[in-house]
């Protein structure tokens, strides 16, 4: 039988055998200075004409507590003690806020986010679906909103990007009057914490006074002391617990987009489809010996 005649066998030869044919058309047509200079053509039509150009604007935040505040903004220039005050803890449920759909929700009443993120404008290949589920919509916002902490000096870096690159400053600013918010909200609710226990003990060793007899008053005034000495305490701790949100670096008003940078993005491209085709010459040859064998 001639290489290009089809075998009258069954349908399994016949696949077998338009199979070859494939790969020999392959390795006759697909050549490296034909593959490679299409796909980044491709890839440079799609980078120019088809992504769109993001800005991004960035701010650092530094979540701070009164006890350390002083000493700390004494010591801005030159010192480590910026970020390591605040408590991993709550720097931890900052940086999650800042990915929640809580602050999700607070943006997008004030930019309109997923009209913005659903706009036919935009890429056709990176947008948000406009009947994107609000887990679809959380997941894109976070890649257009990022946050990360350094593990020594606690200090938190936002980084968002927009296609506009005033809204992107004011989108960051958003991002941090909402995170002060919270951080004040988070401050309320843990000082209450620390001073509803105090306070109780206070006012049953008040009754307890009221209520006591002759014998008995001695140890209630003594408890009485000891409840009002707590609650002192207590003051003094709900106040080194108050923490604030501390900007170190104020969000910056972008001049040039970042991304994507379509220089590097075509590089590669051009990098990846030489790798894939070089694997692929590689495996088709190696198909062409086994047949010769």
């Amino acid at each position: 039988m001639r290489g290009n005649e089809v075998p009258a066998g069954g349908l399994a030869d016949r696949a077998a055998f338009g199979a070859r044919q494939f790969f020999d058309w392959l390795a006759r047509n697909m050549t490296f200075w034909t593959v490679v200079p299409i796909v980044g053509l491709v890839g440079f039509v799609y980078l120019y004409a088809y992504t769109d150009s993001l800005y991004q604007s960035s701010a650092i935040v530094d979540l701070q507590n009164s006890s350390s505040s002083s000493s700390s903004l004494g010591s801005l220039v030159g010192s480590s003690l910026f970020g390591s005050t605040g408590s991993t803890t709550q720097s931890g449920a900052v940086v999650a806020y800042i990915q929640s759909p809580d602050i999700l929700k607070i943006l997008d009443k004030k930019f309109h986010l997923r009209k913005l993120y659903a706009s036919a404008k935009h890429s056709p290949f990176w947008r948000l679906d406009e009947d994107a589920s609000d887990e679809d919509f959380l997941t894109f916002f976070q890649q257009m909103v990022t946050v990360a902490q350094d593990s020594t000096t606690l200090l938190i870096t936002i980084n968002v990007l927009d296609y506009d690159a005033g809204e992107a400053r004011e989108i960051c600013k958003a991002v941090i009057t909402a995170s002060q918010k919270f951080v004040n909200a988070m401050s309320a609710v843990m000082s209450n914490a620390t001073l509803k226990y105090a306070k109780d003990q206070l006012t049953v060793a008040t009754k307890a006074v009221e209520t006591a007899q002759p014998y008995e008053r001695s140890v209630a005034e003594m408890e009485l002391t000891a409840a009002q000495q707590a609650l002192v305490s207590a003051q003094g701790l709900a106040n080194q617990q108050q923490s604030f949100l501390v900007t170190v670096d104020i969000p910056n008003m972008p001049t040039d987009t970042t991304d994507p940078d379509r220089l590097v993005d075509e590089a590669m491209i051009l990098l990846a489809t030489s790798l894939l085709y070089m694997i692929a010459h590689l495996l088709l040859a190696n198909v062409r010996d086994h047949r010769r064998a």
